[in-house]
């Protein structure tokens, strides 16, 4: 039984698109299909039915899915036996959130280099539905994501972090007199639109408001899809930002910003997900950014960030 016939198949199982199944394992769709019959014929089942718009599995694919499963896992286990007895290497698709390219990912990428000097590390920097949609696909080996956003249940995941959410703003921009009210009525800035980041700043933002006698409507709220861009419109004084107060912790000590002592959102999480059966390298992987993220963690202190693990 050809173990590339039982991988399509259970890719085929989670994703339910010929094409996008086709695109990961760089075959055409034709290939696809041809894999998928093959495999009914030697069964002697019908694994998936079809009609011009959808496809979904049958009964007795949804059966025999386990046990497919099954044979990925233990061929991946004669892989890893096989890979144990040398060095790891050859190379690793990791995806991470733009918040750990700004704290901890320079701290981590360095960690590999040391430790895991014969692989090589390819990064994709992505918002964390994109980054699980990835590594559901198999496109990504390795993410470094939100924790508490949306999650899969053919992946592994384990907190890491906790960052605080902090009112800053531009010395000076906001004055102490009726702050709550001042503040509200400024441009206020967050992360990018729909993230759990994004919404629990609205939702604070608008319950601060209605005790305020203020209309939502008032409220100037921006999402933007890059931390760069956020940071620099809060320290050119464009608005309050909403954010994680590490990443302009500098800034802050320096005097340059300033922390509004104001009702704060729940922090952000930040976990590491990868797959259940993840290969000696993702193992790997995972000890180092666990490594990286405990030191990273108490050099900045609690007061900005907190460690999980």
């Amino acid at each position: 039984m050809n173990t590339k016939f039982i991988e399509t198949f259970v890719m085929l199982a989670r994703i339910c698109s010929v094409r996008r199944v086709a695109e990961h394992l760089n075959a055409t769709p034709g290939t696809i299909s041809m894999r998928v019959r093959s495999l009914e014929e030697e069964l002697g089942v019908t694994l998936f039915d079809y009609d011009h718009k959808t496809m979904r599995i049958t009964p007795d694919g949804a059966r025999l899915l386990r046990h497919a499963e099954g044979v990925l896992e233990a061929t991946r286990a004669i892989q890893a036996a096989a890979a144990s007895g040398s060095a790891i290497g050859g190379r690793i698709r990791v995806g991470v959130l733009e918040t750990a390219v700004h704290t901890w990912l320079p701290d981590f990428m360095k960690a590999m280099r040391t430790q895991l000097p014969q692989v090589e590390v390819d990064l994709t920097v992505d918002l964390t539905v994109d980054l699980a949609d990835q590594l559901m696909r198999g496109t990504l080996d390795f993410i470094l994501r939100v924790s508490n956003e949306v999650g899969s249940s053919y992946s592994v995941m384990e907190d890491l972090m906790s960052l605080p959410i902090h009112w800053v703003a531009r010395r000076g921009l906001i004055p102490k007199r009726d702050a709550l009210r001042k503040t509200l009525s400024h441009q206020l800035l967050t992360q990018v639109r729909g993230t759990t980041p994004h919404i629990a700043a609205v939702n604070l933002a608008q319950q601060l408001a209605a005790r305020q006698g203020m209309a939502q409507g008032d409220l100037r709220i921006s999402g933007s899809p890059s931390l760069a861009a956020l940071v620099s419109l809060v320290r050119e004084g464009v608005g309050v930002g909403i954010i994680p107060g590490l990443l302009v912790k500098e800034h802050i000590e320096r005097g340059e910003l300033v922390v509004l002592p104001l009702p704060a959102p729940p922090s952000l999480g930040v976990a590491l997900s990868h797959q259940p059966n993840a290969t000696p390298i993702v193992l790997r992987t995972a000890d180092i950014a666990r490594q990286a993220c405990k030191a990273y963690c108490r050099r900045c202190g609690t007061q900005w960030v907190q460690h999980l693990g």
